[in-house]
């Protein structure tokens, strides 16, 4: 093992509202739920406890409202072990609504409040940091703040994992400063234009990515460097909610490789946490602590 270096994330925090169905409703159907949780979340913070509890040293930079909301999660992500810096801002929290069905799929729609004021100002002082961390970011945040972060990255010669989620448009810059893109199947079709890993990957090196990580859900993972390519077949298990199981993989991917594991031995870790993930309620409630994965 190389010298452990830690995480930096940038990105989101959400309240979540997580109401479960026995199926999801047709447009114009009401349909009875069958229990409901509020907890904390956002792709960012989940991000943030997955490699805290992945072992990393773990330093999150996020926007919170001045709410009750911002101080929930703010209370939590300290009791989590996670070094925080907070962007306060005069409006509300960022919030998710997730509905969970029988099958453990889910649908989530996101407000983003706070999280869209996060500015490249506000993460300026995370400037320090950089150099001696993997820094992580994702989409639930401005363009250009990911961009700023990116950069920073770039100059002090940091290790990045972006994680384009949720999708948009993303140039060949951000492409090209990754040194892993993480992608879901959906995310890699919009990016990739095409369901076929092997060429997709290729077509995403080609532009300048690192390695890219294609995360298939119950199929595991495909990963490759343009060179080789990998498939990491994911843990059976008896899935209950898989609403956290990306940022479970984000994060503890980033702590692995910050900890100087190889990418398949870190590819391997995630996949198993993040199918353990699975088996619990709650995106950050659901992130498994590394002992039950080790």
């Amino acid at each position: 093992m190389a010298t452990r270096r830690g995480v930096l994330v940038v990105g989101s925090s959400n309240v979540d509202t997580v109401i479960y169905l026995d199926r999801f409703s047709s447009p114009g159907e009401t349909v009875q739920a069958t229990g409901k949780i509020v907890s904390c979340g956002g792709k960012g913070a989940n991000q943030a406890v997955a490699a805290a509890r992945a072992g990393a040293e773990t330093t999150f930079v996020t926007a919170l409202g001045e709410d009750r909301e911002g101080r929930m999660i703010e209370e939590r992500l300290a009791k989590e072990g996670v070094f925080l810096s907070v962007a306060w801002k005069r409006g509300d929290t960022g919030q998710a609504f997730i509905e969970v069905d029988g099958r453990s799929e889910n649908r989530i729609a996101v407000i983003g409040g706070a999280n869209m004021m996060l500015s490249p100002a506000d993460v300026e002082s995370a400037s320090d940091a950089v150099a001696g961390c993997v820094v992580v970011l994702q989409n639930e945040i401005p363009s250009e703040t990911d961009t700023a972060v990116m950069r920073m990255a770039s100059e002090h010669g940091a290790e990045t994992v972006y994680n384009p989620a949720p999708f948009r448009p993303v140039d060949d810059r951000m492409i090209g400063m990754s040194d892993y893109l993480v992608l879901n199947r959906s995310e890699f079709r919009s990016l990739a234009g095409t369901d076929d890993v092997e060429e997709g990957c290729g077509f995403l090196v080609s532009r300048g990515a690192g390695t890219v990580v294609v995360t298939l859900g119950k199929d595991g993972c495909f990963y490759s460097d343009g060179d080789r390519g990998r498939m990491v077949p994911a843990h059976r298990v008896d899935a209950v909610d898989a609403s956290g199981a990306g940022d479970t993989f984000v994060g503890y991917l980033a702590a692995l490789l910050s900890e100087g594991a190889s990418v398949e031995e870190s590819v391997r870790v995630a996949v198993k946490a993040a199918s353990l993930s699975c088996t619990r309620k709650g995106a950050m409630d659901g992130i498994p602590r590394i002992g039950d994965v080790a």
